[in-house]
């Protein structure tokens, strides 16, 4: 089983990106194969006359089904962009928390391997390594926060779902004309992955015309954010509010304004990825 890099989570190969973390995966180079054998084949014995080399059986391939009866809370505009943004933050954070901790962990055997090499004496960097020990404790406990948490939205999951058997699909196409697998068996199984891509697809329109709404949700938040800044800046020049206040608010809406900004931008990605 594989591990993301970077939280060490275990990962799927056909994975992209870590659904604990969001980080990009780094997969092993391995030499593509013309046959997927965890997927669609694996072999049975050897044969000379196959152009592989090998006669294969077909393995089951799991059909994605669309539950059309499942009846889920429909969330408001605002719920939607609050959700995404929630998200974004908790990614934001749960990456610069993993990121603190691997540079920790890095300084700390730079130093244990210094002190090995007799490049540093072992009562200089005992101190160090003790502090730093300390500190990768501390983060340890605040990683624990996000033990529930899932880095990705439920439509970057579908995107790379979809993704992923296409490309299956695609590898099926080249082992059409090997002398090794039937007809019949290649076209059950194109059958499939064309059911399965299609079922995701109808999937991924029902959650794009979501964020195509939240669009249009953000777009009004944005100038009402806007807005609140202009009018706190008036009030301000006017006598209205103090100019203590008038920092203070203006940081919490530019805060929430750059919230905002970065929703606007994950969205906007999703939807070009999703194309």
């Amino acid at each position: 089983m594989e591990e993301c890099h970077y939280c060490r989570n275990p990962v799927q190969p056909q994975w992209n990106f870590c659904r604990k973390c969001g980080a990009r995966l780094i997969h092993r180079e391995e030499k593509e194969e013309l046959v997927i054998k965890e997927d669609v084949i694996e072999i049975a014995r050897e044969d000379s006359e196959s152009p592989t080399g090998m006669i294969y059986e077909p393995l089951e391939v799991e059909e994605i089904e669309v539950d059309e009866e499942e009846e889920a809370k429909e969330l408001t505009d605002e719920e939607l962009v609050e959700r995404i943004a929630d998200v974004i933050i908790k990614r934001e954070d749960f990456n610069a928390l993993l990121k603190n901790k691997k540079d920790l962990e890095d300084e700390i055997n730079k130093l244990l391997d210094r002190v090995k090499n007799k490049l540093i004496p072992r009562d200089e960097a005992l101190p160090r390594i003790k502090k730093l020990k300390k500190e990768v404790e501390e983060v340890s406990k605040k990683e624990k926060l996000f033990e529930n948490f899932s880095a990705i939205l439920p439509i970057e999951e579908i995107i790379e779902d979809r993704s992923n058997v296409r490309t299956k699909l695609k590898k099926l196409s080249a082992l059409k004309g090997d002398k090794a697998v039937s007809k019949a068996t290649l076209e059950e199984m194109e059958t499939k992955f064309k059911k399965n891509i299609e079922n995701l697809t109808i999937k991924l329109n029902i959650e794009l015309a979501k964020m195509r709404k939240t669009f249009d949700a953000l777009e009004g938040k944005m100038k009402s954010l806007q807005r609140g800044l202009e009018v706190l800046y008036v009030n301000s020049q006017t006598g209205e509010i103090s100019e203590s206040d008038y920092k203070k608010h203006k940081q919490e809406k530019s805060k929430e304004i750059d919230k905002m900004k970065k929703v606007s931008t994950t969205v906007a990605n999703i939807l070009a990825e999703a194309r």
